[in-house]
């Protein structure tokens, strides 16, 4: 009688957790095959500011998963109060710029897990919160990223 019932139970959980896990806003689903709209704040290494668009580690890490997604990168350059604030308003899908994980915004926003720790330093990037499915895609692809970013020297 127990197998049957936990049985239908892992049944039951199965069927409920279909679209686990899922974005309110749906944002991966509108990234994907769409436009990323990234907020950057110089810090060489991790971003550089250029007259084109940003270059540097972060900037890379963010060109190359928006790649993945098929998405084009919106870049918008402001300073980090600034971003973390439209970030907020989820005028943002994410905020890169050399951020660490004990930043003080963290009581605000979300934070990626870190995908970098030097120095003990623990490397983050500014995500949207609540946006389960985003972060995981977003998470993922920076964990798969790991082996080539332990080769970096930070400042």
């Amino acid at each position: 009688m127990n197998r049957i019932k936990l049985f239908w139970l892992g049944i039951w959980l199965l069927v409920g957790c279909d679209n686990y896990p899922q974005d309110p806003d749906k944002t991966l689903e509108k990234v994907r095959n769409g436009t990323l709209v990234v907020g950057y704040t110089e810090n060489p290494p991790w971003v550089i500011n250029t007259p084109q668009e940003p270059t540097g580690i972060e900037a890379q890490l963010v060109k190359e998963f928006a790649a993945e997604l098929n998405a084009r990168v919106q870049w918008q350059n402001d300073s980090e109060q600034d971003l973390f604030e439209r970030l907020e308003k989820k005028e943002l899908h994410l905020v890169i710029g050399g951020l660490t994980a004990k930043n003080e915004w963290k009581k605000k926003i979300s934070f990626s897990k870190p995908y970098l720790e030097k120095e003990k330093k623990k490397y983050v990037m500014a995500v949207l919160k609540g946006e389960n499915a985003f972060v995981l895609q977003l998470e993922k692809y920076l964990h798969l990223q790991k082996e080539k970013l332990k080769k970096i020297t930070t400042p």
